[in-house]
């Protein structure tokens, strides 16, 4: 079975968070809310930071790693792969927010307002995990 490691980075900005929402219908999964994760590479530099930096316009900079998860599904190839999650922090530093294309919104949410959400399984066991739900 081949794999896949992502870097998921929780980003904060004081008691907010970082989150995104795919449109209704996208998969994998039915919930729409998630946090963002890039595609680990050997040998790459400042991978996470520079993939917030390029897909949404915000400066972030490494807080600490958290704890990393696994699971086996498909992959949006259709293919079945076990994923392998690398749970980091990160912190905003400066920026603005740039929708970019493929998703419906990208906000600051109030670690309060998080169990209003639609949250992937992923995104809410680490949410669970750090006690934000």
């Amino acid at each position: 079975m081949k794999f896949k490691i992502l870097i998921i980075g929780v980003i904060k900005n004081g008691d907010s968070l970082l989150m995104r929402k795919k449109f209704t219908g996208s998969g994998p999964y039915t919930e729409t809310w998630y946090s963002f994760g890039a595609e680990f590479v050997p040998n790459g530099n400042n991978i996470f930071e520079n993939y917030i930096k390029e897909y949404v316009s915000l400066d972030i900079s490494f807080v600490r790693s958290l704890s990393w998860e696994s699971e086996i599904k498909k992959d949006l190839d259709g293919e079945l792969k076990q994923f392998i999650y690398l749970n980091t922090e990160f912190k905003y530093e400066a920026g603005g927010i740039v929708l970019p294309q493929g998703l419906e919104k990208v906000e600051w949410i109030s670690l309060k307002d998080l169990s209003s959400l639609d949250i992937v399984p992923p995104s809410a066991k680490l949410f669970k995990k750090l006690k934000y739900l």
